[in-house]
Order: structure tokens, then sequence, then C-alpha cells
């Protein structure tokens, strides 16, 4: 028996005793004694929660198409939904994820470790990877590139190639990705006839493929985003020797060649490598001694592989001169992603980068972004502290940027390294407020529950693009850093944005954000 139940028989028991004989059996029987009475449930899946959502990497909105999810790592056994299902594979119709963990609660000394992969129809394939060292980490954005539309920086060429029954290339085809503003180096890839293309279950992959070649910018944030599996990852193997190494990349450049049937059968293997040849923008610095790429410089180059996530060392390249600029000529053994990129251990800067930030009053947010010296964008957060921590970092010159609630700029630290201790000014807006709220709870299939969720809610003044976002606690807590008398667009993410909108000006009471919980949640089967 559930304790609803229990609960309703031990009142209906009471309620006969009072009654006693001045009552007939069959009337008491009938009453209901809990009719109309609303069970408020504080509800958590686990003690360590993950939001996240999969983007459009140039309009950074979530995607309009399903999503399949796939988790790898450490500890993706013991992943579970919201609803409470242990689940390592699962499709989000709203491209949004509020997942929990079971077991252990993770900690900086000791923090959990999941990768997640996304596919979706149109767009390629990506991943991020997560280090989780507290119970309710900021939300993550995983962004992927639609392959009709894709952001700054990111260029495709799309060709059709024709193999026999065997899988054998017919004809020698070469393929040169476009250039743009935004994008002005080339990749050429070379795809030699009589090479036999099989499938990952080692079958011909025959007929007519279509090729497609991408390559990602070093040099823009939209496509340094889009990196498959973020900087800052587990590797397999790294290019000393090392297994299963945690570490951060600097990327120069990363391509990609697909090469698939129409009904979605995917070449892997090659029989015999191809030959990538990259153009190399010639400011880019080497990170390990500070100056500008040379020719003759080596350069590592990892292999991803797209339906896992995973990263491994390929082997090292010399870049060589190609006119007035450098090219790195990369023979590819695989169809997969490559990356030509510098690779950072942890413990090269084992206590990270702090920043202690003078001029914003205690409580408020910020929003930061740090750039290596190759003024490339690294990651990026929110923080209501006045002491900025940003762990797993890699040695080296870098600049933090603090952006106001609004979105604009209000400080800015430049250092030759960025572990350690720095310090930041701002000059934080006056007059912001904050605003108490709450997150309620419905169940889809009965409304005598109401949950009370600890979520992360996202919100942004109305007719703007600059997401903030705040833990509420048990469905309370405030949003933070508000402009006066202002509208409000506030929502959770959970089987899409469940919004309202918010005026600043309200003095009394909370404002309310409602969602909808499925049947099948645990809760609403009492």
């Amino acid at each position: 028996m559930n304790r609803f139940n229990m609960l309703r028989s031990t009142l209906t028991i009471v309620l006969f005793m009072l009654i006693g004989g001045c009552q007939d059996i069959r009337d008491i029987q009938q009453l209901d004694p809990l009719k109309n009475v609303v069970f408020k449930i504080n509800y958590e899946p686990s003690p360590t929660t993950l939001q996240g959502l999969i983007v459009d990497a140039k309009t950074n909105t979530p995607l309009a198409v399903p999503v399949k999810i796939t988790l790898f790592g450490p500890d993706a056994n013991r992943v579970v939904t919201y609803e409470g299902a242990a689940v390592t594979s699962f499709e989000s119709a709203k491209a949004d994820l509020f997942l929990g963990l079971k077991g252990e609660v993770p900690s900086t000394s000791k923090p959990a470790e999941l990768r997640i992969v996304a596919t979706a129809p149109g767009y390629i394939s990506s991943s991020i990877y997560l280090f989780i060292d507290k119970t309710k980490p900021e939300p993550f954005s995983l962004h992927m590139v639609r392959k009709a539309d894709p952001p700054a920086g990111v260029v495709l060429k799309q060709e059709t190639v024709e193999t026999a029954s065997t899988g054998t290339i017919r004809q020698t085809k070469t393929i040169t990705t476009p250039t743009n503003a935004s994008m002005t180096a080339s990749a050429t890839v070379t795809i030699s006839a009589n090479t036999i293309l099989k499938d990952d279950k080692g079958q011909p992959v025959a007929g007519q493929l279509s090729a497609q070649f991408a390559t990602y910018s070093s040099q823009t944030e939209a496509s340094l985003r889009a990196f498959p599996g973020g900087f800052t990852t587990r590797v397999l193997r790294d290019n000393q020797g090392n297994a299963s190494v945690k570490g951060t990349f600097s990327p120069i450049g990363y391509i990609s060649l697909e090469l698939a049937t129409a009904n979605g059968q995917k070449a892997t293997s090659l029989s015999q490598p191809l030959t990538a040849s990259v153009q190399i923008p010639s400011l880019l610095k080497n990170p390990q001694t500070g100056q500008p790429l040379k020719q003759g410089d080596q350069i590592p180059v990892f292999s991803y592989q797209e339906t896992t996530g995973e990263w491994t060392f390929d082997q090292t390249i010399s870049l060589t001169q190609s006119g007035s600029g450098l090219q790195a000529s990369i023979p590819i053994s695989k169809a997969s992603g490559y990356t030509l990129a510098f690779w950072t251990p942890d413990g090269s800067c084992a206590t990270g980068g702090q920043w202690t930030i003078t001029g914003k009053p205690e409580g408020k947010p910020i929003r930061w972004v740090l750039y290596n010296g190759n003024q490339q964008y690294v990651a990026d957060g929110t923080s209501s502290n006045n002491i900025l921590s940003i762990s797993r970092l890699s040695a080296g010159a870098a600049r933090l940027d603090l952006f106001a609630p609004d979105g604009k700029v209000i400080g800015s630290s430049t250092v030759s390294n960025a572990c350690g201790s720095h310090t930041v000014t701002v000059t934080y807006p006056q007059n912001l407020i904050d605003l108490d709220v709450t997150v309620t709870a419905y169940c889809e299939n009965r409304n005598d529950i109401q949950v009370s969720p600890s979520a992360w809610v996202r919100y942004r003044k109305v007719g703007t693009e600059n997401w903030q976002q705040s833990f509420l606690t048990a469905g309370q807590g405030k949003l933070l850093g508000l402009e006066p008398n202002t509208d409000y667009e506030a929502g959770v993410d959970y089987n899409g944005f469940n919004a309202v909108v918010i005026n600043s000006g309200q003095t009394s009471g909370n404002q309310a954000i409602k969602i909808q919980l499925p049947s099948t949640i645990s809760v609403c089967q009492q």
C-alpha cells in the first residue's frame, strides 16, 4: 500500500470512530476524507541534478527536431531521467535534458565524469564532456552545426562519389571547402579511386554516396563553441602515449569527412589513407613557445569517433610553407573528424585560475567568457560570487571578459598566465533588483499532487537575447539582477521551455512558473 492510500485509510477509520453509530456504515464508506486535498511534495530524482540544452550553433536556440542522446563515460551507469528511470540512451523531443546522478555526490576532489553524444536529423553529430564537481552544476549547452546553415567559421562542401558493389571508389574525387568572410582558409581532401569503403560492421558501402567535407575555424567563437567534445575532456590516448588522460585542447583547426548512402549506411574504414590539406592562419601562436606558428612546427593530430564522442591521438605532423601561409597535410585513415591541436594534460595548472572581482555587489550575477593567448574562446559561465574559480585550465596567456546582466562588458582582465590568483575590477550597473519566484509542477493525470522541484530557471529581458539563470531550491528562489518595472521571460527547460512573462515591478507575493509532469513519473503514480 503506498503512502497516500495508507493515509486515506487511516483518516477513514478515524472518521468512523468519531461518528460512531450515528451514521450508517454504508454512508461512511462513501466518504472521501482526502477530497479536495492537494499533496505538496519536494521531489528530486537524485541529490545531483544535471540540466542542459542542445542548441543550434548559429542561432543559439534549442533544436526544433528530436535529438538522440547516448551517454558514455565513467559515471554513465549512474544517470537517471527526471522521472527516475535509469538510462544510457534516449530521445529528447524538445532538445532539453533534465537528468539525475545516483550514488556518491561529486566534489572538486572527486568529480563525476559524463560524455554526452547527440545526433539529430540535418545536423553534424557532436558531444560534450562534463566534469561534475557539485550537486547542482550550472546548465550546459551542446552546440550542433546545422548542415544547411552552419555558423560563422564553419564551412561544408558536399559532393557525390560512386562505389562498386565491393565498396570500391570508381573515380578520384577532390573536395575543397569554400571560403567566406568568417572562414578565409580552405581545406581540401582527395578521395582516391580504388579505395574500398566499409561500414563499422565490415560491410561494403556501395552505390551513390554523399561525401560531406567540413572544416571549423579556430578563430570564430561560434565555431569553437561547436568543437566536438569541448576543449576540456578525457582522451583514450594522448601524444605522450598515456591512456585515458584528462586534459585540454588548444585547437589549430578541425575537419570532418562523412561518406554515407541515402539510407544512412556510413563508411568508417578506408582501405588506404586519404590526404587532407588544411590552410593554417598565420597569426596563430604556438602555446608551447608563445611564438607565431612557423614552418617545421610539430602539431599533434587527434581523431574523433562520432558515435562515442571519444578522442585519441593519431599522429604528429609538421607544418609546411604554402605561398605566404602555412599548411598541414593530414593522412586520413578513417571517415571521421580530426583536429590539429596542442594537448595539455591535467596537472599543468593544478589550482586552476581564480579572479577576485571588485566593484560588484556580493550576490549579483555576472556572465564571464575566457579566451586564451590566441584570443580563442575557451569557456564561459555565470556566477554570483565575487571570487570566480575556473578549473582545468591550460597554462599561458589569457583574457577574461565580464558582462552585466544586460550583456554589456563591465570589466576585463588580461594575464600572462591563467593559472593562479588574479584581480579584476568591474563597473557594475546600479539599481538592479531581485525578485522572488516559485516553480511548481503538476501531474498531467491528476490534480491532487503539487511538486516543488529544485531546478535552474532561465530568464531574459523581453526583446533581448541575454539569457541569465538562477537556481531555485524546492521550488523557491529569486531572479537576480533585474531592471526595475521591466518584463522578463522566465521558465524551466523540461519537455520544452515552460515560460511565463514576469514583471519585476511586483512588490508582493511570488511570481509562479508552472511545468507539467508526465503520468509516468513516480510521484504521479501514488
